[in-house]
């Protein structure tokens, strides 16, 4: 079995991580690039901000930690970021120490084995990841285990069945198992 891993890892990532700490340039390079607009996923990430003191946010694959963004200044709760590669987790780190009143645990690990006990998380991000996994049903179960009760699940991925620019991009062996909306609604 070959080793997955963050492809936003190398240089492509130093890039990301420039251009969607600025939701206008972010805006002009995904929408070129990908023909995506951002702006609902800056948008989503207003739920962190809405999260009571003490919650738990589980962030999977964190990457360079750019949904640290959504947190109020101040805001306490225990943010637990888990990626596959330790570049990104630096990035994650440098990003995390402006936020002083959350704690902040940036963990190397994978999406199939989550290290938080079942039912514990009040809410799951997991933005542009589950399209870098060879089983992402895996990966979504795995989150859904570690959700409470009443915890919420939030997150994009590129789908097989998106425009022709997509599908040609993601044709690149770096990406995992691309499925269609259906394969995610099941």
């Amino acid at each position: 079995m070959t080793r997955e891993r963050n492809v936003c890892a190398g240089p492509f990532g130093a890039v990301y991580d420039f251009y969607i700490e600025r939701p206008r340039l972010a805006r002009v390079v995904l929408g070129t690039m990908w023909g995506v607009d951002p702006r609902p996923f800056y948008r989503s990430l207003t739920a962190v901000g809405e999260l009571p003191e003490d919650a738990t946010v589980l962030d999977v694959p964190c990457g360079g930690g750019v949904a640290l963004r959504g947190l109020r200044p101040g805001q306490a709760v225990r943010w637990v970021g888990v990626d596959i590669e330790p570049a990104m987790l630096d990035r994650a780190r440098r990003r995390a120490a402006n936020h002083s009143g959350a704690d902040v645990q940036l963990i190397e690990g994978d999406m199939y084995k989550l290290p938080l006990e079942d039912g514990t998380v009040d809410l799951c991000l997991s933005y542009g990841g589950l399209h870098c996994v060879a089983r992402p049903q895996d990966a979504l179960a795995e989150m859904a285990r570690c959700l409470r009760p009443s915890g919420r699940l939030l997150g994009s991925t590129f789908l097989a069945d998106g425009s022709r620019r997509q599908r040609f991009l993601l044709r690149n062996e770096d990406f995992g198992s691309v499925g269609s909306a259906e394969d995610l609604r099941q």
